[in-house]
């Protein structure tokens, strides 16, 4: 069965929303919890050195938008309008997706402005997880490579700490290309804006971040007085995608 969905202008969460890909977690009236906690994908190192997932109230579903081509073009326009306000559409040569989230959204950026060339990161592991570390992994160019002073805007689709980023602003520059800018559907960082600064420089330096959502979404450690009695309880979806249902029904508090 087809599926037809609204846009809503430029409320983006509720047109993500409408592809059944936005999860709030639900309260009553005194804040209490009607619904679970999500795992994020990004992991601290807590007792015993064992790695543990940062959890909170609402999760961005990206990949409910991607099988909706004209949900995803629609938000590529937009972002690119974003990128000419902020950066310049003179001011790069190339997108390049990161893995995997910036896939389709770089390459519907790319059909829509024709102008630029479209490659992809790729992760390669490079050690398994263990209790007490986790998975080991290396953005590499495999299927794709960079050109000598080549200008890239990396495209995610949710940017938080900015740990894959960082790492793709690596292997960029160690391939002899530039990073002109950042582009992600939504920036949910509590702490970058408009500009990422890259630290390991000499000195250190600004890349812009262009985003069609900003909107800080607070994460906490499992320990957290805020969260620990619901995690106590098992009130948590570790992985959300796996689990999108019972959050969708959750919703319908």
């Amino acid at each position: 069965m087809r599926k037809e969905v609204n846009i809503e202008g430029n409320r983006h969460l509720e047109t993500l929303a409408n592809c059944d890909g936005y999860y709030e977690c639900p309260k009553n009236a005194n804040g209490q919890r009607l619904g679970p906690l999500v795992g994020y994908a990004g992991k601290y190192q807590g007792l015993n050195s064992v790695y543990l997932q940062w959890v909170g109230d609402i999760y961005a579903n990206f990949s409910k938008a991607e099988i909706h081509p004209r949900v995803l073009r629609f938000f590529a326009t937009c972002l690119i309008g974003r990128i000419n306000q902020s950066i310049g559409l003179d001011q790069f040569d190339a997108f390049c997706g990161a893995p995997i989230g910036g896939y389709s959204l770089a390459d519907l950026m790319g059909a829509v402005f024709d102008d630029v060339q479209v490659i992809k990161a790729e992760k390669k592991v490079v050690a398994l997880a263990s209790p007490t570390s986790r998975e080991k992994s290396e953005l590499i160019f495999a299927r794709h490579g960079v050109e000598k002073s080549q200008r890239f805007v990396i495209v995610e689709d949710v940017c938080n700490n900015f740990s894959t980023t960082a790492d793709l602003i690596k292997l960029i520059m160690a391939s002899g290309g530039v990073v002109a800018g950042i582009a992600c559907f939504l920036n949910r960082s509590l702490t970058v804006d408009d500009w990422y600064t890259v630290v390991d420089g000499a000195p250190p330096w600004n890349i812009p971040v262009v985003s069609l959502v900003r909107k800080p979404i607070n994460e906490w450690r499992q320990d957290d007085p805020a969260v620990k009695e619901d995690i106590a309880k098992g009130n948590v979806v570790w992985k959300p995608k796996d689990e999108w249902g019972r959050l969708k029904k959750a919703m319908q508090v």
